[in-house]
C-alpha cells in the first residue's frame, strides 16, 4: 500500500547525513542482464517515437503539417513526463508492498504504456493519437522513476558505472533493433506500433519475476504527502542541481540534433530512401555507442571518476553536430554518427552513476531521481527546433545543438563532491 497519512518524525538534514547508509551486496551478471532487458523494453517505447515512428506517423496522418504535428506530440510527451515523474517518485518511495516497492510501479507502467503504444498506429485522427501518446508517456514516467531508483537501492557504488551502462546501452540497442523491426520486418505503420508495444511488455517480465525489492530503510518514516512533494532545498544540494542542469542540456542538445534527422536526410541531403539511410546511420551509431558505453562504465568505476567522462561525452556529441552543420553530406553524416555514438555511449554509462552519487536523501531516492528525469524532459528540444527552423535551416539547428551539449558538459565541473 501507499502511505499518505503518517506524519513525519522530527529529523534534520544533518541527522540524516550522519546515519550510515547500508552498502548493498554486489549484483550478479544475471541481475545486470535482466535489469538491462527491462530498460531495453522501456527504451523501445521511449526512443523509437522520438527518433522515427512519430515522424513517420505524422507524415502519413498529416503530410502537410508533419513538422508541426511531430513537434506537438514530442512536446506533449515531455510535458506529461515532466508533471508526472516527480509524483510517481513520491508514490514509489512511500509504497510499502513487501518486495514490490519499485516493481509495482514498473509493472503498472509497462502495462499502461505498452498497451496504449500498441493502439497508436491504427489511429487516423491527431486527437486520438495525442490522447494515446499521453497515456504512453504516463506509463513511461512510472517505469522510469521506479527502475532508476533500483540502482540506488540495490547496487553498491563501485558497480554503479556498470549498472548505468546496463541502463544506458540498451537505449541504443533498442533504437537500432527497433528500427530494423519497424523499417524492414514490420514496415506497416499500424503493425509496427503494435509489435513494439507487445515486445516492450515481454522484456519487462524477467526482471519483474527474477528480483525482489529490498525493504526501505528502517528510519524512513513516511512524510506527509505534501511535504514529500517539495523539492530538495538548494543550499545543501548544489551538486544535485548542477548535475541536473548538465543532464538537461546534454540530453536537450542530443534530442535537437536527432529528432529531425529523418527530415534532414530527405529535405537537405535528398537521400533516395530516407528510411534506409536513417537505419544505416543508427546501426553505425549503435556500434560506436555500445563499445564506448560499456568501456566508459567500467573505466569510470575503476578510476572512481565521473566528471571528465561527462565532459568528453558532451564534446564528442557536440563535434558530431558541428560536423553536420559544417559539411552536410552523406559521408559527413556517417562520421557524425560515429562521434555521436561514442559520445552518447560514454554519457549514458557515466551520467546516471554520477547523479545517483549526489542524491540528497536516501529515503526519497525515487522522488529525487524523478525530479532530474522530469527536468530532462523539459520541452527544450521541440521549442529550440521550432524557433531555429522558423528562421533558418537544419545546418543552423545542428550548430545550436552543439552549443547546448558543450555547455552541458562544462557545467558538470560545478559538481564538487564527485571526481
Amino acid at each position: 500500500m501507499v502511505d499518505v497519512d503518517r506524519a513525519p518524525e522530527p529529523d534534520s538534514l544533518s541527522n540524516r547525513a550522519e546515519r550510515a547508509d547500508p552498502v548493498p551486496p554486489r549484483v550478479s551478471i544475471g541481475w545486470l542482464i535482466r535489469f538491462g532487458l527491462a530498460w531495453f523494453g522501456l527504451w523501445l517505447l521511449v526512443m523509437l517515437p522520438g527518433q522515427f515512428m512519430t515522424a513517420k506517423l505524422a507524415a502519413v496522418v498529416a503530410p502537410d503539417d508533419k513538422v508541426a504535428l511531430t513537434s506537438f506530440l514530442i512536446g506533449e510527451a515531455s510535458v506529461v513526463i515532466l508533471v508526472s515523474v516527480p509524483l510517481f517518485g513520491v508514490l514509489s518511495d512511500r509504497t510499502r508492498l513487501s518486495g514490490w516497492r519499485r516493481r509495482a510501479w514498473i509493472l503498472g507502467g509497462f502495462l499502461l504504456s505498452g498497451t496504449a503504444f500498441a493502439l497508436v498506429g491504427i489511429q487516423q485522427e491527431p486527437v486520438a493519437i495525442a490522447v494515446l501518446m499521453a497515456l504512453v508517456s504516463l506509463g513511461q514516467a512510472a517505469v522510469l522513476v521506479a527502475l532508476s531508483a533500483v540502482i540506488a537501492d540495490q547496487v553498491p557504488r563501485f558497480q554503479r558505472g556498470r549498472a548505468s551502462a546496463a541502463m544506458g546501452v540498451p537505449q541504443v540497442l533498442a533504437l537500432a533493433i527497433g528500427m530494423v523491426v519497424v523499417t524492414m520486418l514490420v514496415p506497416d505503420v499500424g503493425g509496427s506500433w503494435a509489435i513494439i508495444g507487445l515486445l516492450a511488455l515481454g522484456c519487462a517480465v524477467p526482471f519483474l519475476l527474477g528480483s525482489r525489492d529490498p525493504e526501505p530503510p528502517a528510519d524512513a518514516a513516511p512524510k506527509r504527502f505534501s511535504a514529500a512533494l517539495r523539492v530538495p532545498p538548494l543550499g545543501p544540494n548544489h551538486d544535485y542541481y548542477w548535475a541536473m542542469a548538465s543532464r538537461v542540456l546534454v540530453n536537450a542538445g542530443n534530442l535537437v540534433g536527432t529528432t529531425y534527422l529523418l527530415y534532414f536526410l530527405s529535405d537537405v541531403l535528398r537521400v533516395d530512401d530516407p528510411d534506409t539511410g536513417m537505419l544505416m546511420l543508427i546501426l553505425v551509431y549503435l556500434v560506436a555507442c555500445g563499445f564506448s558505453g560499456w568501456i566508459g562504465g567500467m573505466l569510470s568505476d575503476r578510476l572512481r571518476a565521473r566528471r571528465v567522462f561527462v565532459l568528453v561525452a558532451a564534446a564528442l556529441q557536440g563535434a558530431a553536430a558541428l560536423t553536420l552543420a559544417a559539411v552536410p553530406t552523406w559521408d559527413a553524416s556517417i562520421v557524425a554518427a560515429v562521434l555521436l555514438g561514442l559520445g552518447y555511449g560514454v554519457f549514458l554509462s557515466v551520467d546516471q552513476a554520477l547523479v545517483t552519487d549526489v542524491l540528497p536523501d536516501r529515503t526519497n531516492r525515487a522522488r529525487d531521481l524523478g525530479l532530474i528525469n522530469a527536468a530532462q524532459h523539459l520541452p527544450i528540444a521541440p521549442l529550440v527546433a521550432w524557433l531555429v527552423l522558423s528562421v533558418a535551416g537544419y545546418r543552423e539547428l545542428y550548430a545550436v545543438a552543439a552549443l547546448i551539449m558543450l555547455l552541458g558538459g562544462i557545467l558538470i565541473f560545478r559538481v564538487r563532491s564527485v571526481r
